[in-house]
């Protein structure tokens, strides 16, 4: 909700600490965000995560396709897939008795449901090829983005009204800092008040800033423990401004004289 990277060597803590175990634990990264702006390094096998998912579209803008990763270690977790259908079997019986054979030479085989989107697929390569030429490398725009989010930062947090009150509250975690790109990502959540410590209207903020084409969102964010976490609230409270009528996605905003969401 607010940026802050969790520490990537957990994964590697969680599998050494599942061995003394009996049942093993494994653990699955998703860097659909992460992987936007800065490289993921998972070349050391033994500290990397058993799943990894990320967002293609998220780094291209196009192809519509996402990808995951497999620690070959732990492939097997996948494979006892009660489903079967097109793609995934070699070869079947349907006249007076049912029988079937699932693909078992690969695992990227076992785990093609149905026909794959062959042009999706085809448009990754040249997305590869434009990001490159436009961007470099992920390293390159994890230090631009880095900057920008510093800028940002320092920005809202000198906004000042006439009486010296902030304009911004902005919401970070303690163990997260914009000097440090691991720790802190290219993201700004926060709320705007008034000169008398008022709520400002998120609906408000948006379309003002939509008018300048500046690009915000606005919400719940799809993380509803981070929001609640951030503004104080209890679960007595969300309920109640549900009973009110708050919506996902509606202009309620200011409920019981509290922000229900955040700017991102």
């Amino acid at each position: 909700m607010n940026g802050r990277r969790l520490p990537l060597d957990w994964c590697g803590q969680v599998r050494s600490r599942s061995k003394q175990v009996e049942n093993a634990t494994y653990v699955l990264l998703d860097a659909a965000a992460f992987v936007s702006t800065s490289p993921l390094d998972l070349s050391e096998s033994k500290s990397a995560p058993d799943f990894t998912v990320l967002s293609l579209y998220k780094i291209f803008g196009f192809p519509d396709l996402g990808a995951l990763i497999v620690r070959k270690a732990s492939g097997h977790v996948l494979q006892p897939r009660k489903y079967f259908g097109g793609g995934t079997v070699d070869m079947v019986v349907c006249l007076k008795e049912q029988w079937h054979v699932k693909k078992i030479e690969s695992l990227h085989d076992q785990l093609e449901d149905g026909t794959l989107p062959i042009h999706n697929i085809i448009a990754l390569d040249s997305a590869l090829d434009v990001h490159s030429e436009l961007f470099g490398t992920l390293d390159k725009i994890s230090r631009h983005t880095a900057v920008l989010a510093q800028k940002l930062y320092d920005g809202l947090v000198s906004l000042r009204h006439c009486n010296d009150e902030p304009v911004c509250k902005i919401y970070t975690d303690a163990a997260s800092s914009y000097n440090d790109a691991s720790s802190q990502g290219p993201v700004l959540s926060f709320n705007v008040v008034n000169g008398q410590g008022a709520w400002i209207s998120n609906t408000e903020v948006e379309k003002l800033a939509a008018i300048k084409n500046i690009q915000l969102r606005t919400g719940g964010l799809c993380n509803p423990g981070g929001i609640a976490s951030s503004l104080g609230l209890v679960p007595w409270e969300m309920k109640q401004n549900f009973s009110a009528g708050q919506r996902c996605g509606n202009e309620n905003d200011i409920m019981g004289g509290k922000p229900t969401g955040t700017i991102r």
